[in-house]
């Protein structure tokens, strides 16, 4: 098998870009804007208290009752935050002779798992590209579909998004510039099950054909990983059509990510510090460096400090503070003189994507 190889195009994706959809930003005449949005770190709760779908509530009700017995009623917690504080308690419970009532390892687990249901909730409430009456499904994202049009075959989008949106848009308009049997970068492709229904309809079954989609902290679209090298990759069809608890292969927004211990993961990390070191055009969408996240900043660090290739780096974020910290995790591989561009969002960025986006800038 030839050994994967990306192209000298690689694009960033954070939560920012899942928010600055079409759907959301320019929703068309028939239709507005889910209440409940793509979820920023920063404001998940928000956003899961604007779900309005009842089959959702008791799944509402039980995060919010864990979050209230732990911050009271004027909690100010981000995902990561919380998150991050139900693994520490999840260890030391371990750890403990006699845990406090209601605190036992098998009662954090709940709160874990209905964490983990919530997000599934947010996503399927304000991002759905699976069920034909969502918004998201019925007026896909042009911006999206812009950014995979200017991609060639083996440029690289690195997302940091559990959802579809770009997905999606490789399937239906990347003019068969997509494989998701080859294009996730799982290794052996030929163990991908179901990537039919994600596969753009000319597909080339062919490695090194494809754009590449790495989702380093994985994808609600990912059945859970199997636990030996031979076994079958799954991929889903309906992302949230499935009874009793969801179970998912995602990388949970923690302080410390368990990348190591996990099937596949480290494999998908590696494929991403390469195509960082060889582009030449490097695009960060709706993402943000934050403090907390060792991995991704020692990821990208280490890969553009080696990185002799740069010629041209954009930015499409709203936040001044955001730009310029991804300017100096950047300022290795801007060290001869790359070109910056900078938009304050996704839909400023699009009209421009074919010209910025083209390899050997």
């Amino acid at each position: 098998m030839a050994r994967w190889s990306p192209g000298e195009v690689a694009v960033v994706l954070g939560a920012g870009a899942s928010r600055g959809a079409e759907f959301i930003e320019e929703p068309p005449d028939d239709g507005t804007p889910p209440l409940c949005l793509p979820p920023l770190n920063a404001d998940f709760f928000t956003q899961l208290q604007r779900i309005t779908t009842g089959r959702h509530q008791a799944t509402v009700d039980a995060v919010l009752k864990d979050v209230l017995e732990l911050h009271g009623t004027n909690f100010s917690l981000t995902l990561e935050e919380y998150f991050t504080q139900i693994e520490a308690m999840l260890l030391t419970a371990r750890l403990s002779q006699k845990a406090a009532e209601g605190f036992s390892t098998r009662d954090l687990m709940k709160r874990r798992t209905n964490l983990l249901e919530a997000l599934s909730a947010v996503l399927e409430e304000s991002a759905d590209v699976a069920k034909s009456r969502s918004l998201a499904r019925r007026h896909p994202c042009s911006y999206h579909a812009a950014l995979v049009d200017a991609l060639a075959q083996r440029d690289t989008i690195i997302s940091f998004n559990y959802d579809c949106i770009v997905d999606h848009a490789l399937r239906t308009a990347s003019d068969g510039k997509w494989s998701a049997k080859h294009g996730y970068g799982f290794p052996k492709p030929g163990r991908v099950a179901g990537h039919e229904a994600w596969n753009s309809p000319d597909w080339v079954d062919r490695q090194n054909s494809s754009i590449n989609l790495l989702k380093l902290h994985g994808s609600i679209n990912w059945y859970p990983f199997p636990n030996t090298d031979d076994g079958i990759i799954r991929l889903r069809e309906r992302p949230y059509k499935q009874r009793g608890q969801k179970l998912y292969e995602i990388i949970p927004p923690e302080f410390v990510k368990s990348i190591a211990n996990r099937p596949i993961f480290p494999q998908l990390w590696s494929k991403a510090e390469l195509a960082l070191r060889r582009a030449s055009v490097l695009c960060f969408v709706g993402f943000s460096f934050t403090p907390t996240d060792l991995h991704v900043e020692a990821l990208f660090r280490l890969a553009l400090a080696a990185n002799k290739n740069l010629k041209r780096l954009v930015v499409a974020n709203p936040s001044p503070d955001h730009r310029r910290r991804i300017r100096s995790v950047c300022s290795g591989a801007l060290r001869n003189g790359a070109h910056v561009v900078q938009f304050e969002t996704l839909r400023e960025f699009a009209p421009h994507m074919r010209d910025l986006l083209t390899g050997g800038a």
